[in-house]
């Protein structure tokens, strides 16, 4: 009985804080910003693929965690690399594709299958899987976006404020490695 008490409060507790969390009020910067990664008009949105405060799809790395520790060039250079780690070009029974490998149980691989928009997970056999190699084809999406430096840093300003609350501009010097 006190084991199941000490849970409910548990979780309570923690429901108390990420309602807390998630009710902090978004800067004008992290709004545009929000806006940017969930909608592109210059195309694939960050939210796609990434998710973070509780928007966007898990597809590819948390990049709340990321945020929290890189700085804002650093973070303009992730998002303009062509090239990502995660991403494999797995040869299946229908061809070859990129995609980024979810999780391995069993004899059951799932896979987020990139050449899709949106991605869509694949569930396949491991004797299905000829190979998972290197990347050499699917390029990072915002890479080619043409995001000015101005949406970069509003881009930023919310993934800063969603991992750890930050409330300060990020202003275009910072996103250009002048500052």
């Amino acid at each position: 009985m006190q084991r199941a008490l000490r849970i409910a409060l548990g979780l309570g507790m923690s429901l108390t804080m990420a309602t807390a969390a998630d009710n902090r009020p978004a800067t004008k910067q992290a709004e545009r910003g929000r806006e940017l990664f969930l909608k592109s008009a210059k195309g694939t949105a960050c939210g796609t693929c990434h998710a973070i405060a509780g928007v966007g799809n898990a597809v590819g790395p948390d990049l709340g965690r990321m945020a929290s520790l890189v700085a804002p060039r650093g973070l303009v250079m992730a998002i303009q690399m062509t090239v990502t780690a995660y991403v494999q070009e797995v040869k299946g029974p229908d061809g070859t594709f990129p995609g980024i490998q979810k999780q391995k149980q069993g004899d059951e691989i799932e896979i987020w299958d990139l050449g899709q928009a949106p991605p869509a997970l694949r569930t396949l056999k491991s004797r299905q899987v000829i190979s998972m190699s290197a990347n050499r084809s699917w390029k990072h999406p915002p890479a080619s976006a043409g995001y000015t430096s101005q949406e970069l840093a509003d881009i930023i300003g919310f993934l800063k404020w969603a991992a750890v609350g930050g409330r300060k501009e990020v202003s275009v010097a910072e996103v250009e490695g002048l500052q």
